[in-house]
């Protein structure tokens, strides 16, 4: 009788555990950097940037140094991060630089793990902190080339889709 009674006890505190499979990511789309937050933690400067300012990092990469808050867009398919888009005499637009890119550490719905690339030698790595369907927030902290190695940099990048 005990057995019985340990065994649905048992039946029970297992069955009540509810597995929730990692959202599917859906990177892929057209975006605008439509605000941004800065954040130093050896100078204690904290920034938050909305439409028509301008953000300019001298030690981040040159794709990403200078952002037009509201302009700056950049393009993500399955596989490939594009940025500095060109739009030709027939109005297409074009992607000037094109890198691949790919996620890692999505552990549960509420972590939705990293978005990494490489660019002429340098190694960037987001945190992925919102996926929404129309939306993307990205994390970016760390040291940056020609900075001090102390220097602890935190930028959170805002995204609206835009486009296909």
């Amino acid at each position: 009788m005990k057995t019985i009674i340990y065994t649905s006890l048992l039946f029970l505190l297992v069955s009540c555990y509810k597995y929730e499979q990692p959202p599917l990511l859906s990177l892929s789309g057209e975006y605008k950097i439509d605000k941004l937050t800065y954040e130093n933690s050896q100078t204690g400067e904290s920034v938050v940037l909305y439409p028509g300012e301008t953000f300019i990092n001298y030690g981040e990469i040159d794709v990403m140094d200078t952002i037009n808050i509201g302009f700056t867009e950049i393009h993500m398919d399955y596989s490939v991060i594009s940025f500095n888009p060109i739009v030709d005499s027939e109005g297409i637009k074009k992607w000037g630089t094109q890198v691949f890119y790919n996620t890692f550490g999505q552990r549960n719905t509420n972590d939705f793990g990293y978005l990494q690339f490489d660019y002429y030698g340098t190694t960037r790595v987001y945190k992925i902190i919102d996926d929404g369907a129309e939306s993307l927030v990205l994390r970016s902290s760390g040291q940056y080339s020609g900075t001090d190695a102390a220097v602890k940099e935190e930028i959170t990048y805002f995204l609206t889709r835009v486009g296909p």
